[in-house]
Order: structure tokens, then C-alpha cells, then sequence
């Protein structure tokens, strides 16, 4: 670095005081030379990165190329039905009877429910007491038959129960001291208006007899127990009502236990549950006075189940008997319906029809479709896989995906068949 020397020149006055002194200065940095080498440097450094993509470019085009081929064969559809029965009893597959083995679930619940009385009617009951009735008329005994009526001052006709006699009245002197006898009447009609208080009583059957007026009766405590309620009851149609929504009830509840005890692995039919009601009761008689009553009742269920594999296997082997030559069975697309199932419970038999349908397609060989696409462009390989008379349809994904040609080597050329 270059230094300038500069030599102070001061006042006279001050010349003495001081002696001459020199002063040195930088001078500014060249600037020219660095830039020039920062940009042969970024220069270099860019030649460095393209050279490097081109290279890993031309790596994964030559070492890592893929072309994944998607082909969807033709299809056909085959189907086939089948009567088939299966038995508990037995042990494996029966080609000439086309039975297959199953098994017996069972299932027991019962259940007690209360279910409200719908019926009503009217509870009446008819007023009772004590009458003292008195025999003034004569020195004899006097005879009233049952249902001898006795009217209350208000006009409320009561009835004796029983035949009574009552005693004869007997004289004291002259005058005739009246006999009695007490007893039990019952209102002629019900109702509250028949509790009627304390009260002299008539016979109007001695009416216009000279007895009417000396054979009286009354009451010395009220009449009670006459009344008209409305009641609920229990009706017939309750009892059968709450039967059927019970039974129901169960049925349902044994059904869905009989599904949950069936494994995947196995099928159980809606025309293969047997349902047997063992007990449906209530204590309770119609004409009850109940607001509610219960009721009780105890279902049983029988299934017959069988493997889905057992009738999976068979259906597939008729569904090849139909397969034409050069095709072959998709098995994914294997489609079974059931219908007209018939349960026999003495023989722990199921009948049933199955109707069996799958895709049959044109057989593709994947090596030799490898080698015919290998190195073609992907153009020319989308033209080949449209004109190949057993390939419905295609697909061609590269990897890298700028990459305009298949790999040459076959082994990087994926075929994956699809079927749906």
C-alpha cells in the first residue's frame, strides 16, 4: 500500500512552538481485480450445476427408468344356478346330493313386560244399613217376606235380604207397646245418593192397610257403600295385544342374537331361523279391575348356518365349466345371491338356490407383452395396446415423466392386469 507524505506548514507565530510534523494517508482499496473473480467464480459454479442435472438426468433416465402398464382385458360374464342343500349331519361336501356340512345354533330369551289396561267400566255398589222395624199393629207376630221394600222419607226404596218375622207387640196396661226386630237392607239401585243419613221408614206393600201405619221401620246410624265409579279393565284384546307385541318382541331379539353368533366365516339365511314360542301367559283374566297387568312370555330359536367357503368353492367350479378356452376366471369378481331357501327341521336340512356370476377374461402373458412394449416409444406402445383384440383399454404412467420411450430392458416395464 502507498503512503503520501504531507508536510505541515504553520503560522510564524506558532513555528517555533512546534516542529514540523508529517501526516500519513491510506489510500482506498482497488476494487477491479475481486469483482473480476467473483464472477469467474459464480460462472464456474453454474457450469458445475447444469454439467450435474444433465448427469442425474441421463442417471435416472438410463438406471432408474419404470413404465408402469395398466391393461383392462376384455370381460364376460358367466353365471350358473344350483339347487344345494346342507345338513348337520353331514361331514363334507356330498357331490351326488350336492349336500355340504352345517351347523345348528340356537338361542333361548324370555321377558316380562307390564302392559296398560285399555277396557273400562262402571264399579257400582249398592248402599247398606240396619233397619229397626216395629210390629205395633197386633199382639201377634207379624211375617214380611224377602225383598219386603222399605221407602226412607227422601223416596229412597230400600230391600230386606231375608223372610223375618217380627215379634207381636204386647199390651202394658192399655196400651199396645210395639215389638221390633233389626234388620239388614240393601238399596234397591246403586249409587252415592243412596248413603242417606238416619231415617223413618214405610212399607208401601201395606199401603191401604190398616198395618200401614203401625208397622214402620227406622234407622238410627246412615246407609253406606253405595257408589258408580268408572274403572279400567283388562279386555281380551289386551291379553292378545300384549301377546303379540311380546312374542314379537323376543322374535326379533332371538334373530339378531342367532346373527351375532354366526362367524363371518359362515352364512345364515333369513328363511333359516326357526322360531318356536315356548311360553306366552299372563295371570291376569280378562274382566280384571286393573289399570295395567303383566305379561310373560319365552321364545326359542333354531338356525342352520353353513360355510361361505364350501359354497364359494362350489360355485366357482361350475362357473369354470363355462369358461371358454383361453379365458379365465376373475375370482374377485365372484357375485352369489341365494333364493327359495326351504328349512327342514327334522332332517337339519337347508335348501336353497344359488345363483353364482363372475368375470371371465381374455388370458394376457405379461412377459410377452413386456418384450413387445420394452424400448418403444410411448406413443407407439398406446397404438399396440389399442389394437391387441383381448385389451379393452389401457394406461402408461413413466417414470421420469419427461421421458418419451419405454425402458429398454423389459424387466422395467410393469404390467398390472384390472378387472372390474
Amino acid at each position: 500500500m502507498q503512503t503520501k507524505k504531507v508536510r505541515d506548514i504553520l503560522p510564524p507565530s506558532r513555528a517555533k512552538a512546534k516542529e514540523p510534523r508529517e501526516a500519513t494517508i491510506l489510500a482506498a482499496p482497488a476494487q477491479r481485480p475481486l469483482e473480476r473473480s467473483s464472477k469467474k467464480t459464480l460462472a464456474l459454479l453454474f457450469f458445475v450445476l447444469c454439467v450435474g442435472g444433465i448427469a442425474g438426468a441421463l442417471s435416472l433416465q438410463f438406471f432408474f427408468a419404470k413404465a408402469k402398464v395398466s391393461v383392462w382385458p376384455r370381460t364376460n360374464e358367466v353365471s350358473v344356478q344350483e339347487h344345494v342343500t346342507v345338513r348337520a349331519s353331514a361331514e363334507g361336501a356330498d357331490d351326488a346330493q350336492k349336500a355340504l356340512p352345517a351347523v345348528i345354533l340356537s338361542e333361548e330369551r324370555s321377558l316380562t313386560r307390564l302392559f296398560p289396561a285399555t277396557g273400562t267400566s262402571t264399579e257400582q255398589g249398592r248402599s247398606r244399613g240396619i233397619i229397626r222395624v216395629y210390629n205395633g199393629f197386633s199382639t201377634f207376630p207379624q211375617k214380611l217376606i224377602s225383598q219386603t221394600r222399605f221407602l226412607s222419607e227422601d223416596r229412597k226404596l230400600f230391600r230386606s235380604l231375608d223372610a223375618v218375622v217380627i215379634p207381636a207387640g204386647h199390651m202394658e196396661g192399655n196400651k199396645l207397646v210395639a215389638g221390633f226386630l233389626d234388620i239388614e237392607v240393601v238399596a234397591a239401585e246403586s249409587g252415592e245418593e243412596y248413603n242417606i243419613g238416619p231415617s223413618n221408614f214405610s212399607l208401601p206393600g201395606l199401603f191401604g192397610n190398616p198395618s200401614y201405619t203401625t208397622i214402620t221401620g227406622k234407622s238410627f246410624e246412615s246407609m253406606a257403600g253405595g257408589s258408580k265409579t268408572k274403572i279400567s279393565v283388562v279386555t281380551e284384546s289386551d291379553l292378545n295385544a300384549a301377546r303379540d307385541a311380546l312374542v314379537a318382541k323376543l322374535q326379533e331379539d332371538v334373530h339378531n342374537a342367532l346373527k351375532t353368533k354366526t362367524p363371518e366365516s359362515m352364512v345364515l339365511l333369513n328363511e333359516a331361523v326357526h322360531l318356536q314360542v315356548l311360553q306366552a301367559f299372563s295371570p291376569i283374566k280378562a274382566g280384571a279391575p286393573l289399570d295395567s297387568f303383566n305379561f310373560s312370555a319365552k321364545v326359542q330359536g333354531t338356525a342352520i348356518v353353513f360355510a361361505k367357503a364350501d359354497i364359494e368353492n362350489a360355485a366357482q367350479a361350475l362357473l369354470a365349466q363355462s369358461v371358454q378356452e383361453g379365458e379365465r376366471l376373475a375370482e374377485k369378481t365372484l357375485a352369489i345371491r341365494y333364493a327359495n331357501a326351504e328349512m327342514n327341521m327334522s332332517s337339519q336340512s337347508l335348501s336353497f338356490d344359488v345363483n353364482a356370476a363372475a368375470l371371465a377374461y381374455k388370458t394376457i402373458d405379461p412377459a410377452e407383452l413386456q418384450a413387445r412394449l420394452a424400448g418403444t416409444s410411448k406413443e407407439q406402445a398406446a397404438l399396440s395396446l389399442s389394437q391387441n383384440p383381448v385389451i379393452q383399454k389401457a394406461g402408461i404412467v413413466l417414470f421420469p415423466f419427461w421421458l418419451g420411450f419405454l425402458p429398454q430392458d423389459a424387466s422395467g416395464v410393469e404390467i398390472t392386469m384390472v378387472i372390474d
